[in-house]
């Protein structure tokens, strides 16, 4: 299974404001690219606090779909407090699989899929996800989904759009927050390309 994160970030490495928010830090070309990057993937792999944050279809525009997938597209979503008030109808007219993996009381919407642990976590989502027969899942946040999964050794490559913007706060959300690498664990890439447009610089790594 190929999994790989698209993320835009500030120069200070951060994603949003301390409040949370959900901003549009990239360009139009920036959300070009991140259509171009879910037509590659069978499943759109998020958190919670990301898709409380942005509670609509992630799917690729109608322009990029180059045919490979031969299922609905999968939005996963990983939440221990559950989804309490989604309307989720909004996935089934899209055409889309909308899959929530939580603990064991959560409450979900109607209309979603379900997957329960008293110990879920983002290696056990994709581990399901590859028996629901997903091969490549499109990693979008939060910070702190990214960091479990590098430290778990499932996230193989990481797309960063580098945004003209310094959001600044302490405890704002980055690209990788959680409990943090010590100074033996630090993860290497290996920078793919990378592409500068207009202000925005468009960078492919790879895990090494």
């Amino acid at each position: 299974m190929r999994v790989f994160s698209n993320t835009a970030i500030g120069l200070d490495g951060r994603i949003g404001p301390v409040s949370r928010a959900h901003v549009h830090l990239g360009t139009p070309a920036d959300r070009d690219r991140m259509s171009q990057l879910r037509a590659q993937a069978d499943a759109v792999f998020v958190g919670g606090q990301t898709f409380r944050n942005w509670s609509q279809p992630c799917v690729e525009v109608d322009t990029d779909r180059d045919g490979h997938r031969r299922a609905p597209l999968i939005n996963a979503v990983l939440t221990r407090r559950g989804l309490a008030g989604v309307d989720a109808s909004a996935w089934g007219a899209a055409g889309l699989r909308l899959a929530v993996f939580t603990d064991l009381k959560a409450p979900v919407p109607t209309g979603v899929e379900v997957v329960r642990s008293a110990q879920m976590n983002p290696a056990m989502v994709l581990d399901h996800l590859e028996n629901m027969g997903c091969e490549t899942v499109l990693v979008e946040g939060g910070g702190d989904l990214i960091f479990q999964l590098l430290h778990a050794g499932r996230l193989d490559e990481l797309f960063v759009t580098l945004t003209p913007w310094i959001i600044g706060g302490v405890g704002a959300p980055s690209l990788a927050d959680g409990v943090g690498f010590d100074a033996q664990q630090l993860r290497a890439l290996s920078l793919l390309s990378a592409e500068p447009i207009g202000d925005e610089i468009f960078m492919h790594y790879r895990v090494k």
